[in-house]
C-alpha cells in the first residue's frame, strides 16, 4: 500500500465522520430533550397538586378532596389530582394519551381559567354537573384505568368489605360489565345535581 493511501487509510473519511458526529449530537440533543420534556412537562410540575389547585376554580372541588380518604386516610396514602385524572400507562399509546390529555384537557382548562369564562363559585357551579359528565366520561372510556393504577379486583380481600360491596366487586371481576367510576361517582367530589328540565346548564 503506499503512503498516500495508507495515511487516507488512518485517518477515515473526513465526510463520514462529519455525518457521525450530526448523528450523535441530533440523538444527544434528542435525548435530553425528550428527557426534560418528560419530567417537568408529562411527569413533572403539571402534575402537581399545587399546579392543579392553582386556579380559583378549583377551590371548592380542592376542600372536598381534602375532606376524603384520597387526601388523608389510616395508611398515610395521598392521591393527588393527577392520579385520578390524568392518563397512566407504560405503553405507547398511553404515553400518547397522556400527551393529548394534557394539550387537549389541560389547555381547555387553561383557555378558560384566562378568558374568565367562570369568574365566581357560582358560575363554575352552574357548569359543574357538565363538566362533572365530561370526566366521567372520559374515564368509562378508558375502563377506570386510573383507578386501577391503586385497587385491583385481585388485591382485594372481599371478607373484609361490606357484603353488598363485596358481592358486586366479585360480580364485576368475573364479568366486567361495568367499570370503577360507574359505582363510584361523587367518591371523592360531591357529585353534583343534575340541572331541571329547562334549567341552564351552560
Amino acid at each position: 500500500m503506499e503512503s498516500g493511501q495508507l495515511a487516507q487509510y488512518k485517518s477515515g473519511n473526513p465526510r463520514k465522520k462529519l455525518y457521525l458526529l450530526i448523528f450523535l449530537g441530533g440523538l444527544s440533543v434528542g435525548v435530553i430533550g425528550f428527557l426534560g420534556f418528560h419530567h417537568l412537562v408529562m411527569d413533572g410540575y403539571t402534575n402537581s397538586l399545587e399546579l392543579c389547585v392553582s386556579c380559583h376554580e378549583m377551590d371548592g372541588v380542592y376542600k372536598e378532596y381534602q375532606k376524603s380518604t384520597h387526601y388523608k386516610n389510616p395508611s398515610g396514602v395521598r392521591v393527588v389530582c393527577a392520579n385520578c385524572h390524568v392518563p397512566h400507562g407504560k405503553g405507547l399509546g398511553d404515553y400518547v394519551d397522556k400527551f393529548l390529555d394534557k394539550v387537549l384537557v389541560g389547555g381547555r382548562h387553561l383557555y378558560h381559567h384566562v378568558i374568565g369564562t367562570y369568574p365566581d363559585a357560582a358560575s363554575f357551579e352552574q357548569a359543574r354537573y357538565r363538566l362533572a359528565q365530561r370526566v366521567v366520561e372520559q374515564m368509562r372510556h378508558r375502563d377506570s384505568r386510573e383507578c386501577r393504577q391503586c385497587h385491583s379486583y385481585e388485591a382485594m380481600q372481599f371478607a373484609d368489605q361490606q357484603r353488598s360491596a363485596a358481592n358486586k366487586h366479585e360480580r364485576m371481576m368475573k364479568d366486567g360489565t361495568k367499570t370503577c367510576i360507574d359505582c363510584h361517582q361523587g367518591l371523592v367530589h360531591e357529585q353534583p345535581e343534575e340541572p331541571a328540565a329547562g334549567g341552564k346548564a351552560s
